[in-house]
């Protein structure tokens, strides 16, 4: 075992015990009574261990993918076909953007939204292929939506499977994935959390190919660099692959193999290259074809760090700090306006060690906003606490799951791929204490909190079935007639 694999177990061991604290008592105001917070915890441990029983015992792994890919796909056209909620906010604003774009009109850039945010234009083009393509139906993007979800639980399945190199680990990571409740609900909406989630978990399956041809490699800053199009958090996953990457490299170069660190090395000079060359063609290609006249690479520098540090409202949005910076004119002037408030802020060392702390309980372990999100103007209250009522206990069972998993790997030190995705995720913890909070971000991570908590939860289903006499027990035991 590395001093790595400690460190980095230990930090999302505790992660995972905060999140599991937090999220416990969240929930436990939702059901207003401990004993019936108890039952539905018990209940949900019950189906999900049956689940796994039922999908790791009684089938082949074409007939798990089939089954359940299947049933994943059908839950989310099912909701997404029932729920015919229209787009607002943000997802509004590109939506509207993309409609325009489709029709060739691209005035919509010099709005002040895509001024001060041009990181956007990427999802809005996408939106607007779709549209160009298929017409201008909310359900061709929702359905969009729903097959980049399915393709991302199969990658998890993947990556898994790879990760603690056991078929098994993958088949729960993929399961809970597939129906863990926000993932569903959140196919309705319009965001660019479903194709960015997908192109980086497909560049971290193919960074796990540390040892394969360097065409990965470059294929993986690709996937990474396309996602940070959709969504501007692609640093993450780069400093994430060079924490996974560096030591590794370290070693090789401290012993004989200086020409595989050699190797090593120009892999992931590969990676950050393929990155940012997307970026840089992609904004090229933008200003050259006259949609725009703003580098993806400007926009607001400041204002997610002014918004973040706020303790009054812990770190959320607020039209207080909105209405605040809009008495500035975009450019220097503004972001001057902005560092003045974040040096304000940060002031008080005590209390913004207060607001992280603040922070960090309610982005992981608040109540997700998929309800809210999903749900919005059609003005149904009762399902939207239903849906919250549902998705508690197996949030709570998740990161019980997840702290297991950081004792065994820290014991085990099994799973040397899985530093991957904890750097990733102690990154992302880390950027989402400074910047702007919002509980939906979370769905950006899900998908490699699932895949870490997956070897606790195989874990604990192991321990049951050694635990449990098995049918073949109990089958000798009716015959000697005990």
């Amino acid at each position: 075992m590395t001093f790595r694999t400690r460190i980095l177990s230990t930090a999302g061991g505790l992660f995972f015990l905060t999140i599991l604290v937090s999220s416990f008592a969240n929930t436990m105001s939702i059901y207003e009574s401990v004993w019936k917070m108890l039952a539905a915890l018990a209940v949900t441990f019950i189906v999900v261990v049956f689940v796994i029983y039922w999908a790791t015992q009684h089938l082949s792994r074409k007939m798990f993918l089939i089954v359940f890919l299947t049933l994943g796909l059908a839950c989310r056209v099912a909701w997404i076909l029932w729920n015919p909620a229209l787009p607002e906010s943000d997802f509004l604003f590109m939506y509207n953007a993309a409609q325009e774009a489709a029709s060739g009109n691209f005035a919509y850039s010099d709005s002040p939204y895509y001024i001060s945010f041009p990181y956007q234009h990427g999802f809005t083009i996408y939106e607007a292929a779709v549209i160009k393509l298929f017409g201008n139906h909310l359900i061709v993007l929702k359905l969009f939506n729903v097959l980049f979800s399915i393709g991302t639980a199969a990658i998890l399945y993947y990556s898994a499977k790879k990760v603690f190199n056991n078929e098994n680990y993958g088949r729960v990571a993929a399961l809970i994935y597939l129906f863990y409740i926000p993932n569903i609900l959140m196919c309705s909406v319009l965001t660019n959390q479903h194709i960015s989630v997908f192109l980086f978990m497909l560049g971290c399956l193919l960074l796990l190919r540390v040892r394969d041809s360097f065409i990965h490699w470059l294929l993986a800053g690709l996937a990474i660099g396309l996602g940070n199009l959709m969504r501007p958090i692609g640093i993450v996953y780069l400093a994430g692959a060079a924490l996974f990457v560096l030591p590794m490299l370290w070693q090789l170069w401290r012993g004989s193999a200086k020409r595989q660190a050699g190797v090593m090395a120009g892999k992931l000079g590969g990676v950050i290259i393929a990155y940012y060359l997307v970026q840089l063609l992609a904004s090229t290609s933008l200003i050259s074809s006259g949609v725009t006249q703003h580098s993806l690479f400007e926009g607001e520098k400041y204002w997610k760090f002014m918004v973040g540090l706020n303790a009054e409202t812990n770190g959320s949005w607020n039209k207080e700090d909105a209405n605040y910076v809009n008495q500035y004119p975009y450019g220097e002037e503004r972001y001057q306006a902005e560092l003045i408030k974040i040096k304000e802020r940060l002031e008080d060392k005590s209390e913004v060690a207060a607001l992280l702390g603040r922070k960090l309980s309610i982005m992981w372990g608040s109540s997700d906003s998929a309800a809210y999100w999903s749900l919005r103007g059609l003005d149904n209250w009762e399902l939207e606490q239903k849906m919250q009522r549902w998705e508690g206990p197996m949030y709570v069972l998740m990161c019980a799951f997840g702290v297991i998993s950081m004792m065994a790997l820290w014991r085990t030190g099994k799973g040397n791929e899985a530093l991957l995705y904890l750097g990733l995720l102690l990154f992302y913890i880390g950027a989402h204490l400074l910047v702007e909070n919002q509980p939906r971000y979370r769905l950006d991570f899900i998908p490699v909190l699932i895949l870490l908590q997956s070897y606790g939860a195989y874990q604990v289903f192991s321990w049951i079935r050694q635990t449990l006499p098995s049918s073949a027990d109990l089958r000798r035991e009716r015959e000697i007639g005990l």
